[in-house]
Parts: structure tokens; C-alpha cells; sequence
């Protein structure tokens, strides 16, 4: 009797613990990945993106949100005006070192990497490719790996400091 009682004593600790783990891993399935503000459609021409706004420092920014692989592809090639968006933050599911073209994009753009807490990372000024491809324009990349990008018109001010979530 006291071996079954001392079975089913350790089989519910080890049941208590297996529990346990699983919740706390469950807890840590979003640690490092910054929480923004609720996204919705962006209107026309832009609608195959989200809009949502996000910090960068202290300032609170209005951008459209690259979410897919298709969407990050496109990015704001054949975009000539941004307005009123601050910028294109893409968003990778993992740290990632891909690089980024001007290719059909007229615009001169600043982009900053942001590692999965949300400290800059790196920074590039990056020139218009606009008659290019992907394979005849320069390729554009971090020093690190970083986990968002947000691209913004040349000499934008609003792109330094950490990113986060609008208060």
C-alpha cells in the first residue's frame, strides 16, 4: 500500500512539474517580440498593407506594416509618396540578415534595423534604383541581425532612438 501511495505521490509531482514547464514556456513564446498597437487595413493605393503606429525614441509614428514575405518583397517599390505614413516597418518572425534593394523604388529612403528588443541596431542611407532589378541594384544590409526595419524618406529625423509601442 505505501509503494501504490508513493507511486501516485511521485506521479503527481511529475505531472505538477511537466505542467508547470509548459506553462512557462508557453509564458515565453512572446519574449522579444514587441507588442505594437492593433493594426487595420491602410486605405488605397497602399491597401495590401496594415497601418498601425509604433515609438521610434520618443516620437509616435504612423507606418504601414510589411507582415508577409510577399509584403516585405514588395516593400515601397513604385511608392513616390508615403503620405501620411511616416514609414514601412517590416516585421521578420526571426532575426534575419536579408538585404534590401531600391529596385523600382524612387525614392530616396533611411532605413533602420532593430534587434528583437527593439534597440537600433544599425542604420543606411540607401540611394533610388528606380529603372533596376533586384539583381542590378545595390543590396542594402545590417551589421547585425535584426529582427524590424523601418524605412523612412532620406533625413527623417523620427528614426532614432529605440522601438516600441505608442503609449
Amino acid at each position: 500500500m505505501r509503494i501504490a501511495a508513493a507511486t501516485v505521490v511521485a506521479l503527481g509531482a511529475i505531472v505538477g512539474m511537466v505542467a508547470s514547464v509548459i506553462h512557462v514556456r508557453s509564458d515565453e513564446s512572446d519574449v522579444g517580440r514587441l507588442r505594437f498597437a492593433a493594426t487595420s487595413p491602410a486605405p488605397a493605393p497602399l491597401g495590401e498593407f496594415d497601418q498601425t503606429r509604433v515609438s521610434v525614441g520618443s516620437q509616435c509614428l504612423r507606418v504601414l506594416v510589411a507582415l508577409s514575405p510577399t509584403q516585405r518583397e514588395q516593400g515601397l517599390r513604385e511608392v513616390h509618396s508615403l503620405a501620411p505614413y511616416a514609414g514601412m516597418l517590416f516585421v521578420n518572425p526571426h532575426d534575419t540578415s536579408a538585404r534590401y534593394t531600391m529596385a523600382d523604388t524612387p525614392t530616396p529612403l533611411d532605413i533602420t534595423f532593430f534587434g528583437e528588443s527593439g534597440v537600433a541596431v544599425d542604420r543606411v542611407r540607401m540611394a533610388p534604383c528606380p529603372l533596376g532589378s533586384d539583381a542590378t541594384c545595390p543590396q542594402y544590409a545590417s551589421k547585425l541581425p535584426y529582427r524590424y526595419a523601418l524605412e523612412q524618406p532620406t533625413g527623417s529625423s523620427s528614426a532614432t532612438g529605440n522601438l516600441g509601442s505608442c503609449a
